[in-house]
């Protein structure tokens, strides 16, 4: 048990590491990929040199200052919208797979409560987003911050510790 707790934070931090890379660089592309003229038109090489005159180096702002993933470059506007959203779902499954993990690891009998979980957290993310986008609404951020809670150990740490105290309350009873 010990060890599978041990593997399930080792796994959770180089996920959100790597997660974090991933992502900083493909939203930062895309925001500045939309500021430059010609961006798709141009190479991998131009599109770096375009998009690294966004870049300050400042230690502080971790936005501007980073190193960019340089698969990044290859890709156009519409590529770099497809992979955002691709990565976003990729990573949701992960946590969710490392969410299972853990419950299984640990014996727990939530399985289900965790399944339902993700599917309604997901589900009411996308209705959100697509209500705000049919109505004309910036619900993206909303939508956003409730997929960003899946996209972490959160959702799985939560429903542990509900059920840690679950049992420790029906003992006591």
């Amino acid at each position: 048990m010990r060890g599978a707790v041990i593997f399930f934070v080792i796994a959770t931090l180089a996920t959100g590491l790597f997660q974090e890379r991933l992502k900083v660089s493909i939203n930062f592309s895309l925001n500045k990929a939309n500021l430059i003229a010609g961006y798709d038109s141009m190479g991998p090489e131009g599109r770096m040199e375009a998009v690294s005159k966004f870049k300050t180096h400042k230690p502080y702002d971790y936005y501007y200052n980073h190193d960019t993933v340089d698969m990044i470059y290859l890709l156009k506007v519409k590529e770099l919208s497809t992979l955002k959203w691709g990565v976003t779902i990729f990573f949701v499954l992960i946590h969710f797979g490392l969410g299972l993990f853990l419950i299984k690891m640990l014996d727990l009998s939530i399985v289900r409560w965790f399944v339902l979980a993700y599917i309604f957290s997901f589900a009411s993310a996308a209705l959100v987003y697509g209500a705000g986008w049919v109505v004309g609404l910036d619900s993206y951020s909303l939508a956003r911050r409730v997929v960003g809670f899946l996209q972490s150990p959160l959702p799985v740490i939560v429903l542990v510790i509900v059920n840690k105290l679950d049992v420790n309350y029906r003992k006591n009873v």
